[in-house]
């Protein structure tokens, strides 16, 4: 979940399961506090008790939505971005055809291999495998940008070089701007927090509901359902729910030699 280094890239069923069954031993601490006190308790008491367990709970919906939300806008600017980087090398491999034909044909050779690494990037499937991605296109992007000086230098100074140069430079950033939201996370503390309300949550259901066990296992179970889904959209190249790279394939799969995307 992000809230402790050992944890941070466990498996998900096992995060949810440890939440899972942390909140079950909550609610059992919350129900054997409540028999120690033994049934002396006022309807005022009571009344208060129940209120306090509706807070804590409705606190931690609240919560669980926000981090939801958060994860949820994270995902989709890592979906955009995909679809504005195809566009972008999409709009430069049409400008290619602005290049005499050995100049050309190297620079869509070469950007061939470099939507190849993208491709392998949005796929990586785990953090070091996305860092050794970028690496690579990193590399690439070096190659192409050297290549493309070098076929612009009769031209340099004309409209034709300022086409191509333009959408090299933006495929280039938004390849940079990808990577970052890759590594963007919801931050631990907020991950810790939710953990800490849910325990809570748990424990004051336990003692003013301990006896409806089905009832409060069916709620706990929700819970984390919940906090695993955030947890999922929140691990880009680790979860199940990952971004589309369709835009990307399709891209590559239009670029044959001689054949303007």
């Amino acid at each position: 979940m992000g809230f402790g280094a050992g944890l941070e890239n466990a498996p998900l069923w096992l995060l949810g399961l440890l939440l899972f069954g942390g909140m079950l031993l909550a609610r059992e601490a919350g129900s054997f506090l409540h028999d120690r006190r033994g049934s002396t308790d006022t309807e005022a008491r009571k009344d208060s008790d129940a209120f306090a367990m509706t807070s804590v709970l409705g606190l931690l919906a609240l919560l669980i939505g926000f981090t939801f939300s958060i994860a949820l806008s994270r995902y989709e600017s890592r979906r955009e971005l995909v679809v504005k980087e195809a566009n972008a090398i999409g709009t430069t491999w049409l400008r290619m055809q602005l290049l005499d034909a050995p100049e050309r044909s190297r620079m869509e050779d070469l950007l061939r291999r470099y939507v190849d690494t993208r491709i392998a990037f949005g796929a990586a499937a785990s953090p070091q495998a996305e860092v050794e991605q970028y690496q690579r296109a990193a590399t690439l992007q070096n190659e192409l940008w050297v290549g493309l000086m070098a076929a612009i230098a009769p031209f340099r100074d004309t409209p034709r070089a300022s086409l191509l140069v333009t959408t090299t430079n933006e495929s280039i950033d938004l390849a940079a701007e990808r990577f970052a939201t890759r590594q963007a996370h919801i931050p631990p503390r907020i991950m810790r927090m939710l953990v800490l309300f849910a325990l809570l949550a748990a424990g004051m259901v336990g003692y003013e509901r301990g006896h409806q066990r089905r009832a409060t296992t069916l709620l706990f179970l929700l819970l984390t359902l919940a906090a695993s889904l955030v947890v999922d959209l929140d691990r880009p190249s680790t979860g199940m729910i990952n971004v589309p790279q369709d835009p990307m394939l399709d891209l590559r799969a239009s670029m044959q030699p001689g054949v303007a995307s």
